[in-house]
């Protein structure tokens, strides 16, 4: 039904089993300062690859996508503590209700083009901050949500352990990555290219358009949901800044940095930019500033992203192989 060939699944699946080789090491180095800032990445992966989905591939721009995170992270907390709600559940309902309101939010958006559908997000941004700060009864408001339940022990898998916790964020992490990038080399991955090179084009064919803009931000807003249950389970803390439009921009800047429609490039975004923010902590006040210079040096030096380096610099054989499952076949980054 989505059109993948098995040339399409043997290019991907490969790179997916090597990930999980590779990164399977980083806890035996014993660093677990490393380790924690790993798990920071694997769950902004999620967020940024999905947001990638929506402005990769529609060309839609996206600046609420943390108020998303926060109503994942809202969602799975308050189940768990007043509901006695299984975290595990939680996860899935974060990421479920995140979707519906991606529903809600993309019908009266995605008609809108440009800087207005940008305004319109970056305003559900804000509402959303202003209702966690507002709803001070159930959210306890800027002060924020403690002591947020670890996720379940499933037999000797203690999820409280850091290392337990590491293994299960990036085999779910990079199997959400996987998922997305066989969505977008998909039939529909393909229609939603369309939509992003010709809007017009595409409509004369007979391509609902607002159809595939509203199942791509509800994918999009599934994936940050799941991701923002995941830091509150792992993190055991949230407040009403994990909607700000920092955060927005911060995830922005990552699928920016690793290339749009590319799926895999923003996962790798999301990697570089939590490691620079540790690096630059210090000056973690000027972070915006640092973003914004960051933005400005990719559009004008690297517009592809890091991924536009493996079709110049990886050996031809190599880089031919690793464009295939990155892209897939017939449907290649901007």
């Amino acid at each position: 039904m989505l059109g993948l060939t098995r040339e399409a699944l043997k290019s991907v699946l490969p790179l997916y089993a090597l990930s999980i080789l590779m990164l399977s090491f980083i806890p035996l180095t014993g660093n677990d300062y490393l380790v924690h800032l790993m798990i920071l990445a694997y769950i902004y992966m999620i967020v940024a690859s999905g947001l990638d989905i929506l402005v990769g591939y529609t060309g839609a721009l996206n600046l609420g996508q943390a108020g998303f995170f926060a109503i994942g992270a809202y969602t799975s907390t308050l189940l768990s503590m007043k509901a006695n709600v299984s975290p595990w559940l939680g996860l899935i309902l974060g990421g479920l209700l995140a979707s519906v309101l991606g529903l809600v939010l993309g019908i009266p958006s995605l008609r809108l083009r440009g800087p207005y559908l940008a305004i319109s997000t970056l305003g559900f941004g804000v509402i959303v901050y202003i209702l966690l700060i507002n709803l001070e009864e159930i959210t306890r408001g800027p002060l924020g949500i403690p002591g947020i339940p670890a996720l379940p022990s499933i037999g000797p898998l203690n999820f409280a352990n850091r290392g337990i916790y590491y293994y299960f964020a990036m085999v779910l992490s990079l199997t959400c990555i996987l998922a997305l990038k066989l969505l977008s080399i998909s039939r529909f991955g393909r229609v939603l290219v369309a939509i992003r090179e010709d809007e017009d084009a595409a409509k004369a064919i007979g391509v609902n358009i607002a159809f595939y803009r509203l199942a791509a931000f509800m994918v999009s807003s599934f994936f940050a949901g799941l991701a923002g249950a995941l830091y509150a389970h792992y993190v055991r803390y949230i407040n009403p800044d994990l909607s700000a439009l920092g955060e927005s921009i911060s995830i922005l800047t990552m699928t920016l940095l690793g290339g749009f429609g590319t799926v895999v490039g923003p996962a790798i975004g999301a990697v570089i930019l939590i490691l620079i923010a540790e690096l630059l902590r210090p000056l973690l006040e000027y972070r915006f500033l640092i973003y914004g210079a960051l933005i400005m040096l990719i559009v004008r030096f690297l517009p592809g992203g890091l991924y536009s380096i493996i079709e110049k610099y990886l050996p031809t054989h190599l880089g031919t192989y690793l464009r295939r499952g990155l892209y897939g076949r017939g449907v290649k980054s901007r």
